[in-house]
């Protein structure tokens, strides 16, 4: 039996599901055609309404029982999405195909100034050997980022040197300029420390609040003392970064109970006075 719109939409249910068909002699063999047996009359399972037109079986359905065909439609819905899906679209060729990034698409994608930042970064905020862009780990991480970027990579400790010093004079410009443009008196704190390799490097840090009223701070430089560790050696050190950086404004002075802090003090005093005729 075929399928019958049973409604004034789409979709469509067995014609079996709601109607079986009789014949008007039903003693006639069933080997018999279908015209020497009679028309066939369509009869409603649920009510026993019977019609020999089709259409007016379906009008009956749709009018009399559109629960009872609206459920038929719900399981026959059911068991189609369970088994399979039709596809609703017909896919496009580029589903079929496997796309594989060319090396050359794969290096425009490098961003070298990102690289060279995030290894800056790596080697002097966290404190990790400048032998480290030599590990193997290093390396095999970044290629497998990008497998193109091989001779890209920084490999040498002098080259990671190299690029250190290019952003430190990018960003020394800038930090000349924040300083001169600071909303505050910008305090110094200095601490003399001695390294592994017995160089005694004088720390001297910064403190000041920015034009957008923000605190910030910075190292602004790390000079050697290399012959002597007095208080006098110290403030010729620390007034030659005064001077570079242009700071007129000072304020506070921050260091630890060493003694020589005290002589420094005084001498510092007395060359701001004499050179830049700050009290």
């Amino acid at each position: 039996m075929p399928y019958h719109y049973l409604s004034r939409q789409k979709d469509a249910i067995n014609f079996n599901e709601l109607f079986k068909a009789e014949y008007p002699s039903s003693t006639a063999s069933s080997a018999l055609s279908r015209r020497g047996r009679g028309r066939r009359v369509y009869v409603c399972l649920s009510c026993g309404f019977r019609d020999k037109i089709p259409s007016n079986a379906v009008d009956h359905a749709r009018i009399k029982h559109p629960e009872l065909v609206r459920e038929i439609q719900q399981l026959q819905d059911s068991q189609a999405s369970s088994s399979y899906a039709v596809p609703t679209t017909q896919p496009s060729m580029s589903s079929f195909v496997t796309r594989t990034a060319t090396d050359s698409s794969l290096r425009n994608v490098f961003n070298a100034q990102q690289y060279n930042e995030a290894i800056v970064g790596l080697l002097t905020r966290r404190r990790i050997p400048f032998s480290a862009v030599e590990w193997d780990e290093m390396k095999s991480l970044a290629m497998a980022c990008n497998p193109a970027i091989e001779d890209c990579l920084i490999t040498t400790r002098y080259r990671a040197l190299k690029i250190i010093d290019a952003n430190y004079d990018l960003y020394i410009s800038q930090l000349k300029e924040q300083l001169q443009e600071s909303r505050s008196m910008v305090h110094i704190s200095t601490d003399l420390w001695t390294s592994p390799h017995r160089h005694a490097m004088l720390a001297v840090c910064a403190q000041w609040v920015d034009k957008s009223h923000g605190l910030r701070k910075a190292l602004l430089g790390m000079p050697e003392c290399q012959f002597s560790h007095t208080g006098e050696a110290q403030a010729v050190l620390i007034m030659d970064v005064i001077k570079y950086f242009g700071i007129s404004r000072i304020g506070y002075h921050i260091g630890d109970n060493a003694t020589s802090n005290d002589t420094c003090l005084d001498a510092l005093a007395a060359r701001l006075k004499a050179e830049l005729q700050v009290c």
